[in-house]
């Protein structure tokens, strides 16, 4: 009997060694693909890369069983098991750091709000002056504080490449039509939200912008946010999440940019924003390609859109109409004649916006082969599915999520 058991855990003990010998030729293909994945970029007909052939790793994590006999893991296991745990505490540590720069960003808004009313009042009282106060305290205190401590975290730097004038208009017109599918998406959610709780949701950043001068929403909204934005969530963001694959730091530079507007309307199209511009960067490393293309998108969006509402008087010739309408009074009437050369010319530009946000969308769809992100390395390709579960099941990513989540419901129930 005894014999018997001796050749059974011998048997054990060789299946053993023979996945571990396995899981290491699985290593080397990946290190020898992985030396052809990324480089050379710009010989590809976009910024993208060819798509990187990778194969599964084999089942890892369970004891080796022979005929009831339990061997225990194989040393590749136990070191792949504590590669997770050091992966969770990574991310933890980033969604920690943002999670805390955004409770600041709150805190100094709030202080902000407080001493400005008690020490300039007629400031606060103004919508210009008390949007540039506390934007920037907003600016200027709490996101380089954020910037700080996600700057103390470990990252690995972008190979950098060049884009082409071309590929720049390309990508901003596949970028716009991102935002505008993501806009519309938003305004369908909070429209239904909204017929849910009888009372509409309004957006916040179309209530703030139309109360602005324009020159307040150029500087702030196309100079200083997308500048102050692409630091924190595509450079200090993706850089520490690189090395863990392509596909972790565009999904999270999406992710983090999203939640960080704090607001359904926005959600939707901020997160398309940030996985295109997250891609962007990681396939580029330069950080003004991304910033041109953000202020690119909030200059048509903020800034001009606004300021073409104001000088055609788009909106005072709607309520003239609607006003029409009811009344059926013709000095309404007589007075609407007057708005009709500017409906013309917003319309002439919303329609070219249209066309624009269209052309975009067909071009995403016919490179959407293209959007190809590098496999991660090989210590990561060896966990398999639990990638997911190792980097978003975290105290640090969870509380993140969930405290802007909880500030978008607050918003929807106002």
């Amino acid at each position: 009997m005894c014999e018997i058991l001796k050749v059974q855990r011998a048997k054990a003990v060789e299946i053993l060694f023979r996945r571990e010998e396995k899981i290491q030729k699985h290593f080397l293909n990946i290190e020898e693909n992985q030396a052809v994945c990324c480089p050379n970029q710009e010989h590809a007909a976009w910024f993208w890369l060819p798509p990187t052939v990778v194969d599964k790793p084999p089942k890892t994590g369970h004891n080796v069983r022979y005929k009831g006999i339990t061997v225990g893991k194989s040393p590749g296991d136990v070191r792949r098991e504590n590669y997770g745990k050091k992966i969770r505490r990574h991310f933890s540590k980033i969604g920690f750091a943002y999670l805390a720069g955004s409770i600041v960003i709150y805190a100094v808004r709030f202080l902000a709000a407080m001493v400005g009313k008690k020490i300039v009042p007629g400031v606060m009282a103004d919508a210009n002056g008390s949007f540039i106060l506390l934007m920037l305290t907003m600016y200027g205190i709490s996101m380089p504080f954020m910037g700080w401590l996600v700057s103390r975290i470990p990252a690995q730097k972008i190979e950098e490449r060049k884009m082409t004038a071309g590929q720049w208009i390309i990508a901003f017109l596949m970028c716009y039509g991102l935002m505008y599918a993501g806009n519309l998406i938003g305004t369908a959610l909070t429209f239904g939200i909204g017929m849910v709780k009888g009372t509409g949701v309004d957006n916040p950043l179309v209530s703030t912008v139309m109360q602005l001068n324009p020159w307040v929403t150029f500087i702030i909204a196309v100079l200083i946010a997308p500048t102050a934005e692409e630091l924190l969530f595509r450079k200090l963001l993706t850089e520490r999440i690189v090395k863990y694959g392509e596909l972790a730091a565009v999904l999270a530079s999406g992710l983090f940019f999203g939640l960080f507007h704090g607001n359904l309307n926005q959600f939707s199209y901020a997160f398309l924003l940030g996985l295109f511009l997250g891609f962007i960067y990681v396939k580029t490393g330069k950080l003004r390609y991304t910033i041109g293309l953000h202020m690119a998108i909030n200059f048509i969006g903020s800034s001009l859109g606004t300021w073409m509402l104001r000088v055609t008087g788009y909106m005072d010739t709607m309520e003239k109409l609607t006003e029409f309408l009811n009344t059926k009074n013709l000095e309404v009437l007589a007075d609407l004649g007057n708005g009709i050369v500017g409906m013309f010319i917003f319309g002439s530009y919303a329609s070219l916006i249209l066309m624009m946000a269209g052309a975009g969308l067909i071009l995403t769809w016919l490179n959407r082969k293209k959007f190809v992100c590098c496999a991660p390395e090989e210590k990561v390709a060896s966990l398999g599915k639990k990638k997911a579960a190792v980097m978003i099941g975290n105290p640090g990513i969870l509380l993140y999520g969930a405290f802007w989540i909880g500030i978008m419901i607050w918003q929807l129930l106002q």
